[in-house]
This record gives C-alpha cells, sequence and structure tokens, in this order.
C-alpha cells in the first residue's frame, strides 16, 4: 500500500488513504456546518399553522390563496415535509409575511401578552394619579389601557388618540368627565365610552380615591 501511495504522490496525485486507516473518518454531513439548521426547518411547520389560524383560514383557503395542494400544506405544517423555495415563497405571498419570517432562527413572538398584576409597568400620569399599564407592547396592539388610581379631588385631561375610542370603567369611587361641553358623573360600576378624538377634562368628584379601568384603542 506504501508504493502505491508513493506512486500516486509521484504522478501529483492525493495519496488514497484507506477507510480504516488511523485519522480517517465518516464524510462530513452538510447539514452539520449550518448552525440550527435543523431548529428553523423545523419551525417553518408551526409557524405557517400559526399564521393560518391567525388569519382565519382553513388548510383549503390557503391552498387556494398559495396555489399549492392542500395535501401539501398539511404536510409542512406536520413537518412530515420541507417546503421547496417556490413552495415557501408562495405561502409566504399568501399569509403576507416575507420569508425571512420563516426561516428566522430567532424565538418566535408569543401570540397572546400576559401582563402580571404584580410586573404592570407604571406609566406618566398627572400629579395624584396613578397609572399602571395593563395590556400588551403599543407596537403589536391597536388596545392599551391602564388601572388609573385618582386621588380625592385630583384632576387632568385626557387627550386621547387623534381617532379612535376611549372606554373608562369605575371600579371604586366617582369621576366626572366634561367633553363636547356635556358633563357626566361616573360613579362606581358604570362606565363612559366616548369617541377619542373629543378632549376630556376629568375629575375625582367624590370622597376618597376613585379607580378605574381606562382603556383606549387607536383608530385604523
Amino acid at each position: 500500500m506504501a508504493r502505491s501511495a508513493a506512486a500516486a504522490t509521484d504522478r501529483g496525485e492525493p495519496p488514497v488513504v484507506p477507510s480504516d486507516a488511523p485519522g480517517a473518518g465518516p464524510e462530513p454531513d452538510p447539514d452539520a456546518a449550518v448552525p440550527g439548521y435543523a431548529a428553523v426547518v423545523e419551525a417553518i411547520g408551526p409557524k405557517v399553522r400559526d399564521l393560518r389560524q391567525q388569519a382565519g383560514l382553513s388548510l383549503q383557503q390557503l391552498a387556494r390563496r398559495a396555489d399549492v395542494s392542500a395535501a401539501s400544506v398539511h404536510k409542512v405544517e406536520r413537518g412530515d415535509m420541507v417546503p421547496t423555495i417556490t413552495t415557501l415563497l408562495k405561502l409566504a405571498a399568501a399569509l403576507e409575511r416575507p420569508i425571512g419570517h420563516f426561516v428566522d432562527d430567532r424565538v418566535p413572538e408569543p401570540v397572546a401578552s400576559l401582563v402580571p398584576a404584580d410586573a404592570r409597568p407604571d406609566l406618566p400620569a398627572p400629579p395624584s394619579v396613578h397609572r399602571a399599564g395593563i395590556t400588551g407592547p403599543a407596537a403589536r396592539f391597536r388596545l392599551q389601557g391602564t388601572v388609573t388610581e385618582v386621588d380625592e379631588g385630583a384632576s387632568g385631561a385626557d387627550e386621547g388618540p387623534r381617532s379612535g375610542e376611549v372606554l373608562v370603567h369605575v371600579l371604586e369611587g366617582e369621576l366626572s368627565f366634561e367633553l363636547a361641553g356635556e358633563r357626566h358623573v361616573v360613579a362606581a360600576g358604570d362606565t363612559l365610552h366616548y369617541p377619542g378624538d373629543r378632549p376630556a377634562l376629568w375629575r375625582n368628584t367624590g370622597s376618597g380615591p376613585a379607580r378605574a379601568i381606562w382603556l383606549a384603542v387607536r383608530g385604523s
């Protein structure tokens, strides 16, 4: 064997190393050279399924939108088939997402946002008023809300969004609102709902602190 290796070297060819020779090992797996490759592929199916369900689409409806067979969509969602680039492009277009959404190896953002009672973020508020956020990130959700506590006699102005709606549900005490020439006294258990483009002046006109759920929805 040494003579064959030497002869090959003399001819300018690399020597042939037998598979059982020291240092010889299995051929490298091309997929192993790509960090997270398997995890990225496994995540494609769940991402397709989650987006389809969020959009309220059946397998057949998504298949028609994407011009892909329903069986293929089902196999992709279950992880039984790795979609070709053409199929993935069609599914991405039908689900109105860039193709990068399906091959991004970052941890996907949860569908729902949980705000624990002991982790409500404090938000800016006038003196003697405390506001704690109870809704998810404004970048993701149009509805924003707080639990607002207003000391006796404290007041403030609510400009609200340029469009949309505001809803205030009083849990304890009493709040008085003035908007558009109207005055509304909102007692515990009452709810005031008004257009968000109308500035409102409010004051705690009751005895003791008032507590309310304050919600605002941005216009589309």
